[in-house]
């Protein structure tokens, strides 16, 4: 192969991977994006660069590619909650002096203090509904699962259309677990973010994701002189 025909080559290669990563970026035209890019690996391959300049060109948008989908995974979330809670927890995001971020495999873990509101330094995990688990936990550290139910799986006083069956009233499990939201902090600047979600039976709940500023306010204090 001469050296004009490799740099052409190598050529359109640049451009088919500058065309594929427009394609993948427009989301629509992702496959299209990602055949383009194998075609230019290809070319990239076949012309008679230096392995340096090869390997920057197909790194370059294949990196790219793979922190955009690592950035877009839905992270798993695991909660660990107090065997004998009972209420709303509440978990607050992006909390500088909140506890530090913990794993087990790839789930984050949520340790939820005996207070039920847990600041974190981790940053909001957005849309993550499929891949959370609950669980109590004794002073011996044993877990036992527990299930996830909606309030409006049961008849109310104001439901319109009422269900013919309902899940049992006495059931203990989590509530609403996809609540989230933002609220002013104390000092009129700042907001926290947070995730709620109740624990209870749904006959002895009293309040459905309410979140209480005085509570917060007063729990930060707590957790700021451990």
């Amino acid at each position: 192969m001469t050296k004009s025909n490799s740099n052409t080559l190598f050529g359109i290669s640049i451009a088919l991977f500058a065309l594929g990563l427009f394609c993948f970026i427009t989301f629509w035209l992702m496959y299209l994006g990602f055949g383009l890019m194998i075609l230019g690996t290809i070319l990239c391959l076949l012309s008679r660069k230096k392995w340096f300049y090869k390997v920057l060109l197909i790194g370059l948008p294949f990196g790219f590619v793979a922190f955009t989908f690592l950035n877009a995974m839905e992270i798993p979330e695991r909660y660990l909650i107090p065997e004998d809670f009972r209420g709303v927890v509440y978990v607050i995001f992006d909390q500088e002096n909140g506890k530090e971020k913990e794993y087990e495999g790839i789930h984050r873990v949520y340790r939820i203090p005996e207070n039920g509101i847990l600041f974190t330094k981790f940053s909001q995990n957005d849309d993550v509904y499929t891949f959370q688990e609950f669980f109590f936990v004794d002073s011996n550290g044993i877990r036992k699962e527990l299930g996830e139910l909606d309030n409006r799986h049961f008849n109310g006083p104001n439901t319109i259309n009422p269900r013919a069956t309902e899940p049992p009233r006495d059931s203990l499990v989590v509530f609403n677990e996809r609540t989230t939201g933002r609220i002013l902090a104390a000092d009129g600047q700042n907001y926290y973010n947070y995730k709620a979600l109740t624990v209870g039976v749904y006959n002895n709940i009293e309040k459905w994701d309410y979140i209480d500023l005085q509570d917060i306010e007063k729990a930060k204090k707590e957790q700021l002189k451990e």
